[in-house]
């Protein structure tokens, strides 16, 4: 949205702030990468699903609390998490598979939330 509303350049400012607090806000051993266009994968090591909805839910209140500026704009944003816990036997493809329609199941429900992968409760 806004790509398409603002250009590249602020997408691309938001992206960085983002990441900024991100980094900020994991531990060492934490791992934030870009996994698409709007998506970022954050893979937390030892860490219980329940831990892992904390930590979706204050990063989602950190990202909506923060204000973008770029090209006179400033601009809100807000992030919708899927967390799933990578189960034994289970290969990292269907992991993800597993923590994306969570995502999406946040951003059916109207954005701006975490949901938790359902298979685990």
């Amino acid at each position: 949205h806004i790509n398409d509303s603002h250009g590249h350049v602020v997408g691309d400012a938001v992206l960085r702030q983002v990441a900024a607090l991100l980094q900020q806000a994991l531990r060492a051993q934490d791992m934030a990468a870009r996994y698409g266009g709007e998506e970022l994968l954050l893979l937390l090591p030892d860490t219980a699903q329940a831990a892992a909805l904390e930590v979706a839910e204050r990063l989602r209140q950190a990202i909506a609390a923060m204000s973008v500026d770029c090209e006179e704009l400033r601009l809100s944003v807000t992030a919708s998490f899927g967390v799933a816990q990578l189960q034994p036997g289970q290969t990292a493809e269907q992991w993800i598979e597993r923590a994306d329609l969570a995502l999406y199941r946040a951003k059916r429900l109207g954005r701006n939330q975490v949901c938790a992968d359902i298979a685990v409760g």
